[in-house]
Parts: structure tokens; C-alpha cells; sequence
């Protein structure tokens, strides 16, 4: 391992244990935010989780000409499909789209 990797090992050995939960979904929320996975079977390959970018409220709202606040309310009541990690939100456009198409066909 280079001395990077071994420092940054050695800050998170110091981190208490009662804190680990949070560490632990900042970093998912961070490689969520990223869209980055490590292939668990070689671990050196990295890579886009999906192809398809991520959005955050805003440029969802920016893509489908909605108020944001429209966007964040359909989200938290559930009618919005999106990908959750602690406090971050984020949508797939096509799933969206989907969700959307489906309301206006059941109508």
C-alpha cells in the first residue's frame, strides 16, 4: 500500500465506534453523489454504477420545466421514484419519466 492509503487507514482507525454508522453513509452518500462502484471481485476496476447520470432536485426540475418544491413534495410523499442515502436525493431521469408516464396513463 503507499503511504497515502496507509495514512488515511490510519485516520479512520481513530474514528470512535459510536460514529461509524455516520462515516459509514457519508461515504455511501459520497459514492452514491459520484456514481462509483468497486467491482468486488477486482477490486483495482472502478467504474460508473450507471451509465445514466444521477440528478439532484434542481436539475430534475431543470429537465422537466417543474417547480423544484413540486419535485421534493412528490419525492417525500412517495409518488417520485428516487435513490435515497442519508441525506442526499437522487433521481434517474428514465425512472422519473416512467413514473410520470404511468400517473398519466391510470388517468
Amino acid at each position: 500500500m503507499s503511504e497515502e492509503v496507509d495514512a488515511e487507514l490510519a485516520a479512520l482507525s481513530r474514528v470512535p465506534v459510536d460514529r461509524i454508522p455516520k462515516v459509514l453513509a457519508f461515504l455511501t452518500a459520497r459514492l452514491l453523489v459520484e456514481g462509483v462502484i468497486v467491482n468486488d471481485h477486482d477490486p483495482k476496476r472502478t467504474g460508473p454504477a450507471n451509465p445514466e447520470k444521477l440528478l439532484t432536485a434542481r436539475e430534475l426540475a431543470q429537465q422537466l420545466a417543474l417547480p423544484e418544491s413540486w419535485i421534493r413534495s412528490e419525492e417525500r410523499s412517495g409518488r417520485l421514484p428516487s435513490i435515497r442515502a442519508g441525506k442526499y436525493v437522487r433521481f434517474k431521469l428514465s425512472e422519473v419519466e416512467k413514473a410520470l408516464t404511468g400517473r398519466r396513463l391510470e388517468r
